[in-house]
């Protein structure tokens, strides 16, 4: 008798749990702010980010990003002077 009413009185409160109301998120009603796109040189900048997950594995995954950000960075300086070429 103690068994089925412990049972009855744990069923009861978990029943009553699950069909609880939850409680309304509140939404913004302002616009979301508009973000520039970002450059190329960015966008590898932000992929070469991942490259420190290389820790995991046993490379030096911040050694990694910081070369990659040197190549970035040089590809940058030559695209920009020829760019400068370019309008000469």
């Amino acid at each position: 008798m103690r068994l089925m009413t412990l049972i009855f009185l744990i069923s009861a409160t978990f029943a009553g749990g699950c069909c609880s109301k939850q409680e309304a998120v509140p939404t913004t009603t302002a616009e979301p702010k508009a973000v520039a796109p970002l450059s190329k040189a960015d966008q590898m900048r932000q992929k070469a980010k991942i490259a420190e997950a290389a820790d995991l594995i046993g490379y030096d995954g911040k050694a990694i990003k910081r070369d990659l950000n040197k190549i970035i960075d040089q590809q940058e300086q030559s695209a920009k002077q020829l760019e400068d070429l370019n309008n000469l």
